[in-house]
């Protein structure tokens, strides 16, 4: 990589686990949102790259309204730095009347700072006004890099400031191939944008989804409503057939001159805007630059500007090639930012070449960049712990034989702050120290990821200074940011990959879950993650597979349902106890979306019946029958008929679920989950009488196995075993206040009448599968 190229943190890599995504730099451009939600802030969505539609008459008003900090914290999102962030969490709830994707004001207002209208296209007024009447709906089927997303943000933030009572945000697709008209929430005054999910594995959005927006206008007309879609043009082509005429308008390209500008105002109010973007090397350095390029090189000029320019490496050599002088503070700054755009390679080289530069010193430099912000003994001792994983000399720190903390940070033109950690004071040098021994050192990339993966584990108790669970976080934080940045910009999932198998099991892992989360809510790196998902659940090592479980079980599988559910179906085929639980909780929460319910319970049943993937169907089946619907109701999830989703199990799955569940072999101690969920069956029809002959025919013939049939290994025959918890059930004597809270109807069974009725049917079978086994044993006798 020359100097003056844009870089990203590590250079590419051989390997067998790359993800075939789309192209580096070929990202969602403008602002693009995550749900990540830094913790102790209302903000809800905090987005991604953007541009700026703020009204040149009235800055100030604006300016009043936002909140710069929450334009850095979109600014850090778009370029992946997590770790930046401050506790970084994704939202859990689902009490949001928009599907949990309401956006914040402070975000919003956000986005109408830096959002700046494309050129060369439809002109963004026009599409606002025809858009914000009640009823529109609006079709961006633009290809990555085009903004559609940052748009939509921009459309609903604008609608949202001149219609302070209209409440803006996302809206699930869900996870059926269509959209029905039902599937709108309720609520009156909303605008929302949706985005189609992607064609991929067995799933495609119906073609028909086109010829529903009429009807589906209609419906938010009568709601005060406004919808935007978000597509790519190959799946409109396949889709849009009978949409209305005039809604998909076509974007532009927005100046990376204004990107810039307007970010900077968003950010740093009294920033000197003119001085910088009117230099002539720095006007250069964004021309024709993407908007994530252009939000890395707005973070450039910031840290130069905000620079003590005290330990400035040398420069002289690059102001040469620029022919620009290094008198100035400024010309200096600017120098660092063409220095930064460039991983600072040169600088970086010509500190490596010193005569007298020892292994030490070099592995210091390389703990300081990965480690930002953990305490100087832990970074110094982390450094000798990483030339070991080399292979190098071991390095003894007892003592004073080796160099010291000072000394080495001294060493390596660093600082040592206040609160004892390790700074640079210049742009990016620890991202592009990290680069530069990717780059420079490539066999030594297995042992430096083992190392990253551990540092946050270590703790080094003579120093008296071990790390606390606080900073344990921060580190996992910025490790698990600088892995996103690598894996996405790289293709490679090596990072991600050692961060599973690493911290499963350790206190980082949830953090780990969260980062992975954001980074799958990212537009920048959404595709590369989900992907990425994709494959660790088909055939990665457990902790991959518990790690996609876990995502998808979260705002990951709520937003993105579909995927979720593909994913789910093919981590179910995984042994790993950690992972069959984890699939449990995922089932519970995509069940909370009903148009998950049809898809997700034929994926649960395909697992009961098929052998490889029964354990896993066991689980997933009881967790949905030992549910109830809601806290008023006696009545089991699988056997609503009147819920929102309009699906109905019908009684050979739910047969096909029991069968696989009551012959898993478990006993009858009291906290047994199977027996609980026998109980919640057998107590529903009791007080819903109706549902009796149903209920008790699903049991009975789930237990109908043939002899021959039933696993060698099962402790007792699932009829044995049915009929046991029934009769342990029977044996309850009724007598005061429910034991489930509710009443039973004056026509409710006694338990005595449905074990009696039960076991009738059990011995109903039994002589059917006797007289069935004689015939065949007849037939096997006549003569041929």
């Amino acid at each position: 990589m020359h100097e003056g190229q844009p870089g990203h943190a590590l250079g590419a890599e051989s390997g067998s686990d790359k993800v075939d995504a789309e192209p580096a730099g070929q990202t969602e451009s403008n602002t693009q949102t995550s749900e990540s939600t830094p913790e102790n802030s209302d903000l809800r969505d905090p987005g991604l790259p953007g541009h700026s539609q703020i009204e040149d008459h009235d800055p100030l008003g604006l300016n009043s309204l936002l909140d710069s900090d929450t334009v850095a914290q979109l600014r850090q999102l778009a370029l992946l730095n997590f770790g930046e962030m401050n506790a970084i969490k994704v939202s859990a709830g689902f009490d949001s009347p928009l599907d949990h994707g309401e956006f914040s004001d402070a975000f919003l207002e956000a986005v109408r700072a830096v959002y700046v209208s494309p050129t060369g296209g439809t002109d963004f007024d026009d599409v606002y006004r025809s858009w914000k009447q009640p009823g529109s709906i609006l079709i961006l089927a633009e290809a990555p890099g085009r903004g559609r997303t940052t748009t939509a943000r921009a459309l609903l933030a604008k609608l949202r400031h001149e219609q302070p009572e209209v409440r803006v945000g996302q809206l699930s697709f869900g996870g059926s191939p269509d959209f029905p008209g039902h599937r709108l929430p309720h609520q009156a005054n909303r605008a929302y944008v949706m985005e189609l999910p992607p064609d991929e594995d067995d799933f495609r959005v119906a073609e028909t989804f086109g010829a529903t927006l009429n009807g589906l206008s209609t419906q938010l007309a009568h709601r005060k409503a406004r919808l935007v879609v978000l597509t790519t043009p190959e799946q409109w082509r396949r889709v849009g057939t009978g949409a209305p005429t005039g809604i998909r308008p076509q974007l532009g390209v927005a100046s990376p001159l204004e990107i810039a500008r307007r970010w900077l105002w968003a950010e740093s109010p009294n920033f000197p805007v003119d001085m910088w973007l009117e230099d002539p090397d720095i006007a250069t350095l964004l021309d024709d630059q993407p908007p994530v390029d252009v939000l890395e090189i707005v973070g450039y000029i910031l840290d130069a500007h905000r620079a003590k320019n005290s330990k400035r490496p040398d420069l002289d050599a690059l102001a040469q090639k620029h022919s620009r002088h290094t008198d100035t503070p400024f010309d200096r700054q600017v120098l660092s930012v063409l220095a930064a755009r460039g991983n600072w390679r040169s600088q970086l080289l010509f500190w490596h070449q010193h005569p007298h530069r020892t292994s030490f010193q070099r592995n210091f430099l390389v703990s300081c960049s990965a480690l930002r912000g953990a305490p100087v003994a832990h970074v110094y001792a982390s450094a000798a712990e990483l030339a070991t994983r080399l292979g190098e000399l071991e390095v003894h720190l007892n003592g004073q034989t080796e160099p010291g903390v000072i000394e080495m940070i001294h060493s390596i033109d660093a600082e040592l702050a206040e609160d004892d950690t390790v700074t640079f004071d210049r742009p990016e040098w620890d991202d592009a120290a990290l680069e530069y021994f990717w780059v420079d050192r490539p066999l030594s990339r297995t042992k430096f990821l083992e190392w990253l993966a551990d540092a946050p584990l270590k703790t080094n108790r003579e120093a008296l200074d071990s790390l606390s669970s606080q900073e344990q976080q921060v580190m996992a934080r910025r490790i698990g940011s600088f892995a996103v940045q690598w894996a996405v910009r790289q293709r490679r999932q090596n990072p991600l990959r050692q961060l599973a198998v690493r911290w499963r099991g350790e206190a980082l892992w949830s953090t780990f879950i969260e980062i992975l989360t954001a980074a799958s809510l990212n537009a920048v790196s959404a595709s590369y993650v989900h992907e990425m998902l994709r494959q660790w659940a088909r055939t990665g090592t457990a902790a991959q597979r518990l790690a996609t479980v876990e995502v998808c079980a979260g705002e990951f599988g709520r937003q993105h349902t579909v995927k979720a559910l593909l994913r789910l179906r093919h981590a179910a085929g995984s042994s790993d106890p950690d992972v069959r639980r984890a699939l449990q909780n995922a089932v519970h929460t995509l069940w909370l979306d009903p148009t998950a319910r049809s898809t997700l319970f034929s994926y649960v049943v395909d697992w009961c019946a098929d052998a490889s993937t029964r354990e896993a169907g066991q689980e997933a089946f009881r967790a949905l029958a030992a549910s109830a619907e809601g806290d008023a109701s006696a009545l089991p999830v699988l056997l609503t008929r009147d819920g929102d989703s309009g699906f109905t199990p019908s009684t050979a799955d739910l047969t096909t679920g029991w069968r696989a569940v009551l012959g898993g072999g478990r006993g009858l101690e009291s906290n047994d989950a199977d027996a609980a969920a026998v109980r919640l069956w057998l107590n529903a029809v009791r007080h819903y009488p109706g549902l009796l002959n149903e209920v008790l025919t699903i049991l009975s013939t789930a237990v109908q196995v043939e002899e021959q049939d039933e696993p060698a290994t099962t402790v007792e025959s699932p009829r044995d075993r049915l009929r046991a918890i029934v009769r342990t059930w029977a044996r309850i004597t009724d007598g005061g206040p429910p034991a489930d809270g509710f009443e039973l109807p004056a026509d409710a069974p006694s338990r005595a009448a449905v074990y009696t009725a039960l076991t009738q049917l059990l011995d109903d079978g039994l002589v059917a599968n006797f007289q069935r086994n004689m015939s065949r044993a007849d037939g096997a006798s006549l003569p041929t």
